[in-house]
């Protein structure tokens, strides 16, 4: 069954970064006038504490109050930045789990997403901003027609990225922004590894830096119980000194020692044309030279 249909409400709210002077008309015109959605904002857009949308106390209660609102069908966060991880001990996590319903992000929002899934086992999809992909210029085709996919499709099949240990295997995807997924290693808020897919890209860290995240990553409990691992798009990621080695270069030394199907090069990440990828719902992933899919 599709995730929205067309009249549906939609929340757009923000658990990281705020409006800062951006414009949300152009993403609110595309919701409602080409999705045929309708917009509801969440109260703490405009505010401002430091660099977030208020303090930890005002993002967790607007988000919280999304869930509760039963109006409501799907959560879009507008940006990410940085704060999330600040606020997930103020979540009310009775209320999201009585409450399902979507929540969309992408960077910095991958901790709160993860901790959702952690203590709800509500699903979420990772690869979208609305103030990220949508802007006074429109939204990249690609990623138009992902989303309208991803909202108003029963099923979803996606090809992308190249093999680095063939096979095919069923899981939920758990994951995202390496660095964001990070923050939650040593905590409650950290989904079990154990029979799930990993899911990570980045944006504007050092090589030897996701090379040693990597590392903690692999001393994370259970990520021998991993059922395989996808990698996107690590953007803006420079190569300091030559011998730091490239992000190709991190990855087969991730994964050089597994027997689980990875794939590289996702079109997921910080990037215009990112797929938009499931977390929490069972897919089914395929790794060969030919082609690499995930399909649920």
């Amino acid at each position: 069954m599709s995730i929205l249909q067309e009249g549906d409400v939609v929340g757009f709210a923000a658990t990281s970064s705020g409006l800062e002077g951006r414009d949300p008309t152009p993403a609110i015109n595309y919701f409602e006038k080409v999705l045929n959605l309708r917009v509801k904002l969440a109260p703490n857009l405009n505010k401002a504490y430091r660099y977030m949308a208020g303090t930890d106390e005002e993002r967790a209660q607007a988000l919280t109050r999304m869930y509760e609102d039963k109006e409501i069908k799907a959560i879009f966060t507008i940006r990410g930045a940085g704060g999330s991880f600040r606020m997930l001990s103020l979540l009310d996590y009775n209320i999201i789990k009585k409450n399902s319903k979507p929540l969309f992000g992408l960077s910095d929002v991958s901790s709160v997403q993860n901790a959702i899934l952690a203590k709800t086992n509500n699903s979420c999809y990772t690869g979208f901003l609305p103030l990220y992909n949508i802007n006074q210029d429109g939204i990249n085709k690609e990623m138009a027609e992902h989303l309208k996919k991803t909202l108003f499709s029963d099923t979803n099949h996606l090809q992308s990225g190249t093999s680095v240990i063939e096979g095919e295997t069923k899981g939920k995807i758990i994951g995202g922004c390496l660095s964001s997924f990070l923050y939650l290693a040593g905590t409650q808020y950290l989904p079990d590894f154990k029979d799930k897919i990993l899911l990570l890209e980045d944006k504007g860290e050092k090589t030897f830096n996701v090379d040693l995240k990597f590392s903690q990553i692999k001393q994370l409990k259970n990520f021998d119980k991993l059922k395989g691992i996808i990698l996107g798009q690590f953007t803006n990621c420079p190569v300091i000194d030559d011998f730091d080695g490239t992000i190709d270069d991190c990855i087969d030394d991730f994964v050089k020692e597994l027997k689980i199907p990875v794939i590289k090069n996702f079109d997921y990440g910080h990037i215009q044309n990112s797929h938009l990828i499931p977390l929490g719902i069972p897919i089914k992933m395929r790794a060969t030279q030919k082609e690499c899919t995930l399909i649920w």
